[in-house]
């Protein structure tokens, strides 16, 4: 492979922050239908909680079906324009386009007087088509990192790059409630759109595919075969779904802003104090691997988020500066796995390769994807069970003093069970580190005849 003017990196400038750029709008999208989407069906479509958390759980049985279906369709499928590229500019203008669908109340098409089953309908197929739009998109944009270098810092900078759009995507979405007062709920949701696919559309016509990895010669069938022998894959993903699961601060923080500050216009400030340390760290986790390695900083973050989140809770809310103080610093270490997961899901890869000779990317970040939306569909189901365990009542003015307790159980203490299983599952279960894994690699190159694209 040729050498760059730049020893440290393959790829250009330009190149990287279209990389940044298509995370931070793609994400945007994400961090909209998270933290609003049950809101916005619950409290201004009138659909119960628990006909909301029926909806969730079948789009994530959808998503069990569709994800890793795409994702081996992607590791079979090569276009001549490039492996991953092609999906992403199919996926680019869906994403948005069914997000905007998912925030159209059913009663501005079909009327006031609409029955429930066709607004339940109708919101159900906006979220199957989303979550459809959004698979076609979140494993390619992963896998691309590994064909735009083979150098594991690089790789590394680019997916941390990626995770920090995803900070500064949630920081963006603290302004919502903001807008939202002033144009109502479709419109702020258009906006976020508009906003989001100006930062996705530059990867289309700037990212180059470099690393020519030869093309599996395995079966369609064949290649669930491979996923399931990624021991190290589904052992990291059951500790990232035990966290992801029980992430509650953005699905909830507006009804926590709502009925326990009193004031949704609240939820901006949460979220900016909860968000922007996030944005101070993100930039500094290669040379924090590098230093460390991805399993320490895992095991250390989760120790010291069970610890925060238990402070939290003791400490309350009474006092709200002292509340945004301690959300900042537990949501930084509550964050650095999530930050991570994609550069473990390419360690994975590797050690797949390593042992059985087959790259599957497109399925492995398939996995991930799922899991993601999996895990955000169930945090949302968990949460708002938990809520309705304690009284919450939809669309009520107030909330009983049980259902106030009930939200700031899952706003603080939800979190750190999931935290907890990571740390079991990283002390004991997972194995790899980054020296062995670059050993890996290199290896893997031996193995492969690698091209210029």
């Amino acid at each position: 492979m040729k050498k760059a003017k730049n020893d440290k990196y393959l790829t250009t400038g330009f190149e990287r922050f279209s990389y940044f750029g298509f995370f931070l709008g793609q994400n945007i999208i994400y961090v909209i239908q998270l933290q609003y989407l049950s809101y916005f069906l619950t409290e201004e479509v009138g659909i119960s909680l628990g006909t909301v958390a029926m909806m969730l759980g079948i789009s994530r049985v959808w998503d069990a079906i569709n994800d890793p279906i795409m994702g081996a369709v992607i590791d079979k499928v090569r276009f001549r324009s490039g492996k991953f590229l092609p999906w992403i500019r199919i996926s680019t203008f869906l994403i948005p386009f069914f997000l905007l669908a998912m925030f159209v109340n059913p009663a501005s098409i079909f009327g006031a007087g609409a029955p429930m089953a066709v607004k339940i309908g109708f919101s159900l197929a906006a979220i199957l088509l989303w979550d459809f739009s959004y698979t076609l998109s979140d494993a390619p944009i992963f896998s691309l990192a590994t064909v735009m270098t083979d150098r594991i810092y690089e790789r590394d900078k680019l997916m941390s790059s990626g995770r920090m759009a995803s900070a500064l995507a949630a920081i963006s979405s603290a302004v919502y409630a903001t807008i939202k007062a002033e144009v109502g709920t479709t419109a702020t949701v258009g906006v976020y759109c508009v906003l989001a696919l100006a930062f996705m559309i530059p990867i289309m016509f700037s990212a180059k595919e470099r690393v020519n990895h030869p093309s599996n010669d395995i079966g369609f069938a064949d290649i669930f075969k491979y996923l399931f022998r990624n021991k190290p894959l589904f052992v990291f993903y059951i500790g990232y779904l035990a966290i992801a699961a029980t992430n509650t601060l953005q699905p909830l923080a507006i009804y926590f802003a709502r009925y326990n500050l009193g004031n949704e216009g609240m939820t901006t400030m949460i979220m900016a104090a909860a968000i922007v340390p996030v944005i101070i760290v993100a930039p500094l986790l290669p040379s924090l691997i590098k230093r460390f390695g991805k399993k320490p900083l895992t095991i250390f973050s989760s120790i010291a988020a069970v610890i925060l989140c238990v402070v939290q809770y003791f400490t309350g809310y009474g006092n709200l500066w002292l509340f945004l103080v301690i959300a900042a610093v537990r949501v930084v270490f509550m964050q650095i796995p999530l930050l991570l997961y994609g550069m473990f899901t390419a360690d994975c890869i590797e050690w797949c390769a390593y042992k059985t000779g087959k790259r599957t990317e497109g399925i492995s970040f398939s996995l991930q994807t799922l899991m993601t939306k999996f895990g955000g569909s169930l945090v949302t189901i968990i949460g708002l069970a938990i809520m309705g365990a304690f009284g919450y009542v939809e669309q009520a003015q107030t909330q009983s003093a049980s259902a106030l307790d009930g939200i700031w159980l899952c706003m603080t203490l939800l979190p750190a069970i999931g935290y907890v299983v990571m740390l079991v599952i990283m002390a004991f279960f997972y194995k790899l580190d980054e020296k062995e894994v670059e050993k890996m690699i290199e290896e893997n190159m031996a193995k492969e005849t690698v091209i210029d694209a």
